[in-house]
């Protein structure tokens, strides 16, 4: 696993990811065609064990940012998927939204009464808020009355700095759009 600062928790590796976004190729179809919202991955990574459309999305954007070779042909693959059943894409998607925007409103909650351990958790808790992005971009849509009210609490108790997960992912997740991921929570709030 690529090296991490020591007040990150490690996140995945291009490995885990690749093996992840390859062995969810496949599945893709079947899964969009399902009712299940979240579908069991035959491989896992530290974050996913099951498939979704935001993580695939997460997942594909983490290849990016570690160049993986063949990224290209495996993307085609999954757009490819995503245009054939794009109302089936969709409508996961939406229903995905609600759910992780429902779990980032948990964790914000905890956040308040648990400062110290949900700065630990934040680096990985904000794949939570990545996911929601991605997918309201792939919808093209905006963030809901819910998850602007979310961002304001998170500013609340938000301290700017540092990009919080593995330097190598950095340049695909640019400070102007994914800004919760430069920083953590303020422990003294």
């Amino acid at each position: 696993m690529p090296s991490c600062p020591t007040n990150k928790l490690p996140m995945n590796s291009p490995e885990k990811d690749r093996a992840y976004f390859e062995a969810g190729l496949p599945q893709l179809e079947a899964y969009l065609l399902s009712k299940e919202l979240y579908w069991p991955s035959s491989v896992y990574t530290t974050d996913f064990t099951q498939i979704t459309p935001g993580a695939m999305l997460l997942v594909r954007e983490r290849l990016k940012g570690w160049r993986t070779p063949g990224l290209t042909e495996m993307s085609m693959q999954m757009d490819a998927i995503r245009l054939k059943w794009r109302s089936a894409w969709a409508a996961k998607a939406s229903r995905e939204v609600r759910a992780r925007s429902e779990l980032w409103k948990n964790f914000l909650v905890e956040a308040r009464h648990a400062s110290a351990e949900s700065a630990r958790q934040y680096p990985h808790q904000a794949r939570l808020r990545v996911i929601l992005s991605l997918l309201l971009e792939d919808l093209h849509e905006s963030p809901s009355d819910v998850l602007i009210a979310l961002d304001a609490e998170l500013r609340r108790i938000f301290r700017s700095g540092a990009f919080v997960w593995n330097p190598s992912l950095e340049w695909v997740f640019p400070q102007e759009s994914f800004w919760f991921l430069y920083g953590t929570l303020n422990p003294q709030e």
